[in-house]
């Protein structure tokens, strides 16, 4: 009853991969996502939160498409931050080098700066 409501509002939910690591993925996602909608619905019949099938059915199919969308968006983010890191590593890596560059020349000049200051003696007798 309220599936076409789930393949409408989850169809349009794609990956910027390859389209059969995508249904692969996609596939992981609803059985995933299936599981605890399943679970959670039989939770709250047990526990006398709600009784009927309708209602039931209800509760299975938002609890599936929040977390199928919840789930697509953050494999969707991992993969298109993955294809950045991909696509950029020379970048990322020098960047990082310069940091860690600039740190440790940092740190050296403010060791030596505090060596030199503990060595120096001031002289009051002029």
């Amino acid at each position: 009853m309220f599936k076409p409501i789930y393949e409408l509002l989850t169809s349009p939910l794609g990956l910027p991969i390859e389209w059969y690591y995508e249904y692969a993925i996609m596939a992981v996602i609803d059985l995933i996502a299936y599981g605890i909608a399943y679970r959670k619905v039989g939770d709250l019949f047990s526990d006398g939160w709600i009784s009927g099938r309708s209602t039931g059915s209800f509760f299975h199919w938002i609890i599936r498409a929040i977390l199928v969308i919840a789930m697509w968006a953050i494999t969707y983010g991992v993969i298109w931050l993955g294809k950045i890191l991909i696509a950029n590593w020379q970048i990322i890596l020098m960047s990082a080098g310069s940091i860690v560059g600039a740190s440790l020349i940092c740190i050296l000049t403010i060791a030596i700066m505090r060596k030199i200051k503990r060595h120096r003696t001031v002289n009051v007798n002029g």
